[in-house]
C-alpha cells in the first residue's frame, strides 16, 4: 500500500523521505518553497544510502480561480491561512522564508482565531497580503492558473490536492469560481 505523508516541516519532511512513497507538502504553491522541501527529501535520502530519486512529490494548494483577482484572492484567504498557519504554528518558521514573509506569517500567528478556522472574512484571512497570496495560493483566471500548476508540475509534483473556497468567500463568486475550475482549468491541464 503506498504511503503518503503530509509534511510542512523539516523533520516531517526528512522522516517522510525514509518511509513514505511520496511527500505531500503543505508549503503552499511557492516554488521556492517547494524546491526547499524537494531538496531536503532528496538530500535526506541520498545521505541515509537511498536513491535520492526513489520518492515522489505531491502538494496541497488552494486555488482560487475567478476572472477578477480581487475576487480569486477572496475565495482562498480562509483556507490558505490555515495552511500558511502550519508554517508557523509554533511561532517561528523552519522553513527558508524571506523577510516580508516573516511579517506576514508572525501577524497570522499573532491573529489566528481557532473559532474562524478557515474563513475567508476571519481576522486572521486579513494579515495575508495580496502578494503572499498570489504567491501561496494559485489564484486568477483560468489561464493563470493552469500556467501555475504547469509550473509546478514542472518542479516534479505529481499530485495535487486542491482546496478551493472556503467559509466566508462569497457563494455566488465560489460558484463561478467551480465551474472555470470544471471548465477550463482541469479540461486546459489535460491538454
Amino acid at each position: 500500500m503506498p504511503v503518503e505523508v503530509a509534511a510542512s516541516g523539516p523533520k516531517v519532511i526528512a522522516i517522510a523521505a525514509l518511509h513514505a512513497d511520496r511527500v505531500m507538502f503543505a508549503l503552499g504553491a511557492d516554488v521556492e518553497r517547494l524546491k526547499w522541501g524537494m531538496a531536503l527529501a532528496k538530500k535526506t535520502r541520498k545521505d541515509s544510502g537511498l536513491d535520492p530519486n526513489g520518492i515522489t512529490f505531491g502538494a496541497y494548494l488552494n486555488l482560487g480561480c475567478h476572472t477578477d483577482m480581487g475576487t480569486a484572492r477572496s475565495l482562498v484567504r480562509g483556507g490558505l491561512t490555515t495552511f500558511a498557519r502550519f508554517s508557523v504554528m509554533h511561532g517561528k518558521t523552519e522553513v527558508p522564508t524571506s523577510a516580508g514573509d516573516q511579517q506576514v506569517l508572525k501577524a497570522l500567528h499573532s491573529n489566528y482565531d481557532m473559532k474562524a478556522h478557515t474563513r475567508g472574512d476571519s481576522r486572521q484571512a486579513g494579515t495575508l497580503t495580496d502578494d503572499f497570496v498570489d504567491r501561496f495560493a494559485i489564484v486568477g483566471p483560468p489561464e493563470r492558473c493552469i500556467e501555475r500548476l504547469q509550473e509546478l508540475q514542472a518542479l516534479g509534483l505529481d499530485k495535487v490536492a486542491i482546496s478551493g473556497a472556503t467559509r466566508g468567500a462569497a457563494e455566488a463568486d465560489a460558484a463561478v469560481g467551480r465551474k472555470l475550475v470544471a471548465e477550463k482549468v482541469l479540461v486546459g491541464m489535460k491538454r
